[in-house]
């Protein structure tokens, strides 16, 4: 009976440390793992109040395109009234200009300088006719005085008037050919005729084309120069049919 209660005590004890053994073995599993987490630098934490103050919401995953660009040819262009080619009503040598492609000019300035002739011709042709219209002038007030005492014959007075009246023709057209030349006829006089007329930029821009040199002779409204205002430069691009509802006012344009 002793030996008995004494091999049931030994069975006891060992099941007792066999116990203690696994479960301070199992503990020693379970224990928990510490993890260091760390903070990425693209990562924001939003609030639950933040959450809904920017009004955030969930969606279905799917596949959209983010962007996109539209590739398109043109070409870049002003207005007519910005693209003035620069010419002369009448031909002539170049005697100067400075200009190149690419430089400034300003409306006003004088871009060439023409040589002909003909120019010197048209103002001896002025101050000629100019002349004999005020002495046309007086005749003809002399002819109506006279008329006025039944002193003359009418047709006297009719051709005094008619004569007055062709040679004003005369120095009116004389006026607008010098004008063309940019010669002023008010200013001219027998000591200052010349041979030599300027031309003027019409507009303020940049030159893009010279087609002539000093020394060459040009003819009657020769293309010169080309004179461009690049205030109004505009691109003229064209986009495919199928590329029209992507476009919207305000887009950014990258061009080349």
């Amino acid at each position: 009976m002793k030996q008995k209660f004494l091999n049931s005590l030994i069975i006891l004890t060992a099941a007792t440390i066999w116990l203690s053994s696994c479960s301070s073995k199992g503990n020693t599993e379970a224990a928990p793992i510490e993890v260091t987490k760390t903070e990425e630098a693209d990562i924001v934490g939003l609030s639950e109040d933040q959450f809904k103050t920017v009004d955030i919401q969930y969606g279905v995953v799917e596949e959209k395109k983010l962007s996109s660009v539209i590739k398109a040819t043109g070409v870049l262009d002003v207005p007519p009234q910005q693209l003035l080619t620069v010419s002369s009503p009448y031909g002539g040598t170049l005697k100067n200009t400075d200009l190149l492609q690419g430089k400034p000019v300003v409306k006003g300035e004088v871009i060439a300088v023409l040589e002909n002739p003909e120019f010197i011709q048209l103002q001896q042709d002025y101050l000629d006719y100019k002349s004999q219209l005020i002495y046309l002038k007086e005749e003809l007030e002399r002819q109506q005085e006279l008329a006025k005492e039944n002193v003359n014959a009418k047709k006297t007075l009719q051709k005094a008037s008619s004569e007055y009246n062709s040679m004003t023709a005369r120095v009116q057209g004389l006026k607008a050919k010098l004008g063309l030349i940019n010669i002023n006829p008010e200013k001219i006089n027998p000591e200052n005729i010349s041979g030599r007329a300027n031309i003027y930029a019409p507009i303020s821009g940049y030159v893009t084309k010279v087609l002539v040199n000093i020394g060459k002779f040009v003819n009657a409204n020769q293309e010169l120069f080309e004179i461009v205002d690049t205030r109004h430069l505009h691109a003229e691009l064209i986009i495919f049919e199928k590329d029209v509802p992507k476009l919207k006012i305000g887009q950014k344009i990258r061009f080349y």
